[in-house]
């Protein structure tokens, strides 16, 4: 008798176990199902409109603002100062989630150029509303696209303007005629 009494206890702490496995398993189910989420865009749109202003101002030069088209926006925008160059710089989401970083340098130099460049090699150049942009794709392509996938850089008089990002080409293109506008 003690046999099976043994045989019975060791029947029932696995199915003990078993039972508290799926109970748990539940409880987590639950919790995760019934614990409120919110899915919504935790990155304010800024109005680069009103900075570029700000920042015209401030530096006594034209801080560069496209007109986007309209269901773009901006979740970036600021100066900034790199190797003594001051930038400024405007962060664009596309209507499908893609990125485009716009970087202004007032006094453009090589370095700064190739800080902001680095990881991408020139190849060629394409004339977009009489204005020369040079095509930097990346060197090193990711899955997903890195920040700096795709670069096309727009240098006049001591200045330049690289806009890069993870949308195509074809945004790119929309985004510098937009930059040809301002700067005609």
């Amino acid at each position: 008798m003690s046999d099976s009494a043994a045989q019975h206890r060791a029947k029932q702490t696995v199915r003990n176990l078993i039972y508290s496995l799926l109970v748990t398993v539940g409880l987590v189910v639950l919790i995760v199902l019934g614990v409120p989420r919110d899915d919504s865009n935790r990155i304010a749109e800024v109005d680069y409109n009103q900075i570029a202003q700000q920042a015209s101002e401030s530096l006594g030069l034209n801080a560069i603002a496209p007109e986007i088209p309209e269901d773009w926006w901006s979740n970036a925008a600021r100066l900034e100062n790199e190797l003594d160059v001051d930038s400024w710089y405007v962060g664009f989401v596309t209507e499908d989630n893609q990125f485009i970083g716009m970087s202004q340098a007032f006094e453009s130099n090589p370095s700064w150029l190739a800080l902001t460049l680095q990881g991408n090699w020139q190849d060629g150049t394409k004339v977009i509303d009489g204005k020369t942009w040079e095509i930097w794709p990346t060197l090193n392509p990711q899955s997903p696209r890195g920040t700096k996938h795709y670069a096309m850089v727009h240098k006049f008089e001591t200045s330049a303007v690289v806009i890069y990002g993870t949308a195509e080409p074809e945004q790119f293109e929309v985004l510098a005629k937009a930059i040809t506008a301002e700067l005609d």
